[in-house]
């Protein structure tokens, strides 16, 4: 199965720019259409109190949504202008919160790009972010563009191995990307417990991606945390994009205690295919 509609987030932040040429750059590939995502937020209506000033107040709210809406279809009109993808694309306003809406638009999308998740890490536990709310809740696999970053489907492709429901859901959504890579390399981050069980999972894995016509190498890595050694492979082995499940285990716990998921998201300096 290619990628069909592609559901990229429009609103407005450093890594716009890069998202909107990572999706065109995917709609050129698999014939795609491309579906700009406005998610303007829960209005409130104006204090009923406010008496004649509750018109002017409703005024001014119509007049800001409205700029929100016409500046993000702008931004989608103009990377479109500057690419050679020829997609048909569309603009859907949501009055939601973005995650909420990312992740009901996301059900009739075959691949949501969110915008990245921040650096920093001040969020309460208990709080999504966008990109987390979408890949917890669409059902879909998400892709995230770093600021900065160029998609280069046509590259060096790096997958996680763990063994796990997601890591197994997450090379299954990417089937279509890793048909395209010029290279695949699958990677198991081997420790004490279950090394052997790993390592034969990572070979079972190369032959079921050769027969979907991906050919792959396996790489172990020995000790270490996942997340780290993932993050310093993209680096030097130069990955156009790494395949990774998310949240093989709850939010909550790796958040509290860190784990794979949390430091690629937050880290990754390259394009991250990620399922749940």
């Amino acid at each position: 199965m290619d990628y069909k509609t592609i559901l990229v987030a429009l609103g407005d932040d450093p890594a716009r720019a890069a998202r909107l040429q990572a999706a065109l750059a995917l709609c050129r590939y698999f014939g795609a259409g491309l579906v700009g995502l406005t998610a303007t937020g829960t209005q409130l209506e104006p204090f009923r109190g406010a008496g004649e000033e509750a018109g002017k107040y409703a005024e001014q709210a119509a007049a800001s949504l409205q700029h929100i809406v016409d500046e993000n279809l702008a931004a989608l009109q103009a990377a479109i202008a500057s690419s050679a993808a020829g997609a048909t694309c569309q603009q859907v306003v949501i009055e939601a919160e973005a995650g909420w809406a990312l992740a009901m638009e996301g059900r009739f999308a075959d691949l949501v790009l969110p915008p990245p998740l921040q650096a920093g890490d001040d969020a309460p536990p208990l709080m999504a972010e966008d990109a987390e709310y979408a890949l917890l809740n669409a059902g879909r696999p998400m892709l995230l563009i770093p600021a900065g970053a160029v998609l280069t489907p046509q590259g060096h492709a790096l997958v996680a191995w763990d063994g796990s429901q997601p890591a197994a859901r997450a090379v299954s959504d990417a089937l279509p990307l890793l048909a395209l890579a010029s290279h695949v390399t699958v990677v198991v981050v081997a420790g004490t417990d279950g090394e052997d069980e790993k390592e034969a999972g990572g070979e079972r894995l190369l032959q079921w991606l050769a027969a979907h016509g991906v050919e792959a190498w396996l790489r172990i890595e020995r000790g270490g945390q996942p997340g780290e050694v993932l993050l310093r492979l993209a680096r030097d082995l130069g990955a156009g994009v790494l395949v990774a499940g998310g949240y093989g285990r709850s939010r909550l716990r790796q958040r509290v205690l860190g784990g794979t998921t949390r430091t690629l998201v937050r880290r990754a300096g390259v394009p991250l295919f990620m399922s749940h």
